[in-house]
């Protein structure tokens, strides 16, 4: 677990009183021949115990890191967005070599498909049956004529291109729709030698039909074998989330994002706009929140966290944006569920708004990432305006009816030497941490039913935490319309059930994208939850652990791709492709769907597809 800087000085002058500026994913422990200048979190300037670097002379700078649960170390694992400055704060000119590991462990090496593909749709149809038969069209060209799916046709018209389908002709096999009485998002699709009828009884039936010929049209080289699909989906709620606060991904990326989800039907976007590093959505009531912490930068409020580098960088989400990205995805039958983190994980919120902190406690904590005083105080009058007031705003704002308000990783001692929370617990009767936590959190739930929201939340806003990080939780005494999304660990929705609360499945060890695919040094991501290979993804049957008397409670399962290893656009697509559209398949396939290998053809298939329309991938 040591991390050697080996710094040389190329320039004819010397270098006297620099300070090295980098982040890394896991914390130093230790080092050697430098001193911690100043810490935010995980982003570090280092000052040399020897202040002098003559010209040709190196010096190496040794670090002990936190050392990862699995034990090694990747390409994420090394210093990221370094820059050096001089004694007067100027950049330093520099060229960073890779990093290079003792023990590389070498990549790891997948089986050939050896399999014939059964059937190329992902994820797999309740019922397929299909003939060695095909339709009479030469052209290769079809015929929609629905009003109700044109924007949607028109939002996916530039994926179609690149992938040679033509729905938009007029004069090809008519695709005709007829009314049925079904489920949401249920359909029939009977192909016949010279149309196509398809029967549904709801907008997201009709476009996952056209997304199911999609996938055949692809396979079967814009020809379709007569036969018929029928189709459900497992669970109502099949969700990506994003960590939209860590790194900045731009409104046409989260829009490429959507696509990839409606390629295989998933239906809820969770859009994670706070963390410690930035407040990214702009609200009408505090205009300038956004503007001063969305932006990162060597003198900046924001230091440059996660890579950034020396330069301004980052971004928010204008209220235009919002809603243009919520009428995007309604198109393609996706819900955005935009999730603001509070209490803790507020490190950027309270540097620019200082007041929502107990500024007379002279104690201080910091959370599992190293982040210190990054929790709001509840018993301010200031932190009641300004809940009340974002609340407001974003429910006017979002059309979904859930809004998460995070409650995740508070740390223990966060609330414990203010004499304002002093005062506030005697008054109303509370004598812990945790029942102050419910307390906050039923004002919060109460501020939401004003505003005609439900109120989402991590699994440490109804419960205790699974994991003994330094963090707290629930007292049990939260409203039980609360939705709770399971992530520490998958036993942590049997408790979520057992209480009465309906549960999002999204435990680390298979729904977390940012872990990487397996311990060798080159791939990328972090380990908390273990190592997640595409085929462990598929492997899991959620349910399986929950009594059946609670699977009513259980509404779906949902993706997480947090952004701390983000540092360059590229590394997106590789942790989410082929990992989401896998749990995809989870997520609306049936228990008995098809096994790994027979499942691994078809996905070779879809990796295909969603190669021609520009997503890279991580083998599998």
């Amino acid at each position: 677990n040591l991390l050697e800087i080996i710094l040389k000085n190329t320039s004819e002058e010397k270098l006297i009183d620099i300070k090295v500026c980098f982040s890394l994913v896991y914390s130093i422990k230790s080092l050697e021949a430098a001193t911690i200048f100043k810490q935010v979190g995980r982003y570090y300037e280092l000052i040399l115990n020897q202040n002098i670097i003559y010209p040709k002379e190196s010096r190496k700078v040794i670090l002990k890191l936190q050392t990862p649960r699995i034990g090694t170390y990747n390409l994420s694992c090394g210093p990221e967005g370094l820059f050096i400055l001089s004694k007067n704060n100027n950049l330093i000119k520099i060229k960073i070599k890779n990093l290079v590991f003792q023990n590389p462990i070498k990549s790891r090496n997948y089986n050939k498909f050896n399999l014939k593909i059964n059937n190329p749709i992902l994820p797999e149809p309740f019922k397929t049956h299909l003939t060695n038969q095909f339709i009479n069209n030469s052209l290769k060209k079809f015929k929609i004529l629905d009003n109700e799916i044109k924007n949607f046709l028109s939002i996916i018209k530039p994926t179609l291109n690149k992938l040679d389908i033509n729905f938009n002709s007029s004069s090809g096999v008519n695709i005709n729709f007829s009314k049925k009485e079904m489920n949401q998002d249920e359909y029939i699709i009977n192909i016949q030698s010279d149309k196509i009828i398809i029967f549904t009884n709801s907008y997201g039936g009709k476009i996952y039909a056209i997304i199911t010929l999609i996938h055949l049209l692809f396979f079967y080289d814009n020809n379709l074998p007569i036969g018929e699909v029928e189709d459900k989906p497992r669970f109502k709620w099949r969700g990506m989330h994003l960590d939209c606060s860590r790194q900045f991904h731009s409104i046409n990326e989260i829009k490429r994002l959507l696509i990839y989800m409606s390629i295989f039907k998933l239906n809820r976007f969770h859009w994670h706009l706070t963390d410690n590093e930035a407040w990214r959505l702009d609200l009408q009531s505090f205009p300038e929140l956004a503007k001063k912490s969305s932006f990162r930068g060597y003198n900046q409020i924001i230091p440059p966290l996660y890579g950034s580098g020396y330069d301004r960088s980052g971004g928010y989400y204008s209220n235009e944006d919002v809603k243009e990205l919520i009428q995007f995805a309604k198109n393609l039958n996706i819900e955005i569920m935009p999730e603001i983190d509070l209490p803790a994980h507020s490190w950027a919120l309270i540097q620019v708004m200082p007041e929502l902190y107990d500024k007379t406690s002279n104690h201080e904590f910091q959370d599992v990432g190293n982040y210190k005083n990054n929790t709001i105080n509840p018993a301010l009058n200031e932190t009641q305006i300004f809940l009340k007031k974002i609340i407001r705003d974003i429910s006017n704002l979002f059309s979904f009816n859930i809004v998460h308000v995070g409650v995740d990783e508070r740390p223990k001692k966060a609330w414990e030497f203010s004499q304002k929370i002093n005062e506030f617990m005697k008054k109303n009767n509370i004598t812990t941490s945790e029942e102050l936590q419910d307390f906050y959190m039923n004002n919060i739930i109460n501020l939401l039913k004003i505003n005609n929201k439900r109120t989402a939340a991590w699994n440490e806003a109804a419960l205790p935490p699974h994991n003994d990080i330094g963090s707290a939780g629930s007292s049990g005494n939260i409203e039980k319309n609360c939705l709770i999304f399971a992530w520490e660990h998958a036993d942590v929705s049997i408790e979520s059930v057992k209480r009465g609360f309906e549960t999002i499945m999204c435990p680390g060890q298979k729904t977390y994208f940012d872990m990487s695919y397996n311990n060798s040094t080159d791939e990328r991501g972090i380990c908390w939850a273990g190592t997640i290979e595409t085929s462990e993804i598929h492997s899991w049957n959620p349910l399986s652990i929950i009594d059946s008397q609670y699977h009513n409670l259980i509404l779906g399962i949902q993706g997480h791709l947090w952004s701390e290893t983000l540092t360059k656009k590229e590394y997106l697509d590789q942790m989410i492709n082929p990992r989401l559209a896998t749990l995809a398949e989870v997520a609306w396939s049936s228990d008995k769907r098809r096994g790994w290998e027979a499942f691994r053809t078809t996905l070779s298939n879809s990796i295909k597809l969603l190669s021609k329309i520009g997503w890279k991938f991580h083998d599998f």
